[in-house]
C-alpha cells in the first residue's frame, strides 16, 4: 500500500514512532492510513456541522479495516464575502484548498481519503484534489440548511411561507425601495437562516454538491440529505466503510469516474436543474 513508504522497514522507524506518539498501535499502524478531510468553520453554518461527520466517517474508517488520519482546511463562505473587499480571496480559496488537502495527502503517503465539504468553492476543490490525487476517495457534501420561516410581521413578501438567504438578499433591494421596514428587513434577517447548512437554493453548494454525484465522487442520494437531518451521521460512516471498499476492489478511482461522459452528464444536470452558473467555473 501507499503508505508503506512511511512506516514498513527499519528505515522507517523514525515515522512510526511519530505515529505512535498520535496513539496508534502496531495493528492501527498496519492497516491502510485514510485522510478524513474536513472544512470545519464556525464563521458560517454551511460548514458547521463537518467536524462532527468526520468523528462518523472516522468510525466507518476503523470498521472497513482501515486507520482514519483526520485533518482540516479553510474556508471562504461566498454568502458572507460577497459585496466586499472578502470575494476576491472566494475563487482563490478553491486552488488554496485544493492544494492544502493534495499536499497533506501526498506528504504523508496516504491511501485513500474521505472529503467533508460544505460550501460553494470547498466543493469543487474536494474534487480537483480527487483528481489530482487519483486513489480511492469519497466526497461528502455536509447538506442544505433547512428553510426558516418569519413568524412575525416581515413584510408581504416574506409572510406565509419558507425562507432562504436569498429572501434577506431580496429583502435588502425591498427595504431599499420602501416596500418593507426596518422591522420587517430585521425580521426576515433573524429567521430567514435557522440553523447548520449551506444555502437553500440550487444556488452553487447545492448545485456542485449534485454535480460531485453526477460524476461519482458521491454516492446518489447522499449529499441531498440536510446538514441537521438524524441520518447524516449513519451516511458519514457509511462512507468510511466505502472508501475502504473502494481501496479492496483498486477501482472507481477518480479518474476513472470523471471522464468526458459524466461530465456532459453533470452538466446536464445542472442545466435540467438550473443549477448555478458558477459550475461553469
Amino acid at each position: 500500500m501507499n503508505s508503506d513508504q512511511i512506516k514498513k522497514g527499519p528505515s522507517r522507524a523514525p515515522a512510526r514512532a511519530m505515529l505512535r506518539a498520535t496513539g496508534l498501535d502496531d495493528a492501527a499502524i498496519a492497516r491502510p492510513l485514510v485522510a478524513v478531510v474536513h472544512t470545519f468553520t464556525d464563521v458560517s453554518p454551511c460548514n458547521l456541522t463537518l467536524r462532527d461527520l468526520a468523528q462518523s466517517v472516522r468510525e466507518g474508517v476503523i470498521e472497513g479495516g482501515g486507520t482514519p488520519v483526520e485533518f482540516n482546511t479553510i474556508a471562504v463562505t461566498d454568502g458572507i464575502a460577497m459585496g466586499s473587499d472578502g470575494m476576491r480571496a472566494s475563487l482563490a480559496s478553491r486552488e488554496t484548498i485544493a492544494d492544502s488537502i493534495e499536499l497533506a495527502v501526498r506528504g504523508h503517503c496516504l491511501d485513500a481519503m474521505v472529503l467533508l465539504v460544505g460550501c460553494d468553492k470547498t466543493i469543487p476543490a474536494a474534487a480537483m484534489a480527487a483528481a489530482r490525487l487519483d486513489i480511492p476517495t469519497v466526497i461528502l457534501y455536509g447538506g442544505t440548511i433547512m428553510p426558516g420561516h418569519c413568524p412575525s410581521r416581515a413584510g408581504q413578501d416574506a409572510e406565509d411561507r419558507a425562507l432562504t438567504v436569498q429572501d434577506v438578499f431580496e429583502a435588502v433591494g425591498a427595504h431599499a425601495a420602501g416596500r418593507i421596514d426596518d422591522a420587517g428587513l430585521d425580521a426576515i434577517e433573524r429567521h430567514a437562516c435557522p440553523g447548520a447548512g449551506a444555502c437553500g437554493g440550487q444556488f452553487t453548494a447545492n448545485t456542485m454538491a449534485m454535480v460531485l454525484t453526477a460524476l461519482g465522487l458521491s454516492a446518489l442520494g447522499d449529499n441531498d440529505v440536510p446538514a441537521v437531518d438524524p441520518d447524516k451521521h449513519a451516511i458519514a460512516r457509511a462512507c468510511g466503510r466505502r472508501v475502504m471498499q473502494r481501496l479492496s476492489d483498486g477501482a472507481a478511482y477518480p479518474r476513472e469516474l470523471i471522464t468526458p461522459t459524466s461530465l456532459r452528464n453533470a452538466a446536464r444536470a445542472v442545466a435540467a436543474t438550473a443549477g448555478s452558473t458558477n459550475a461553469v467555473l
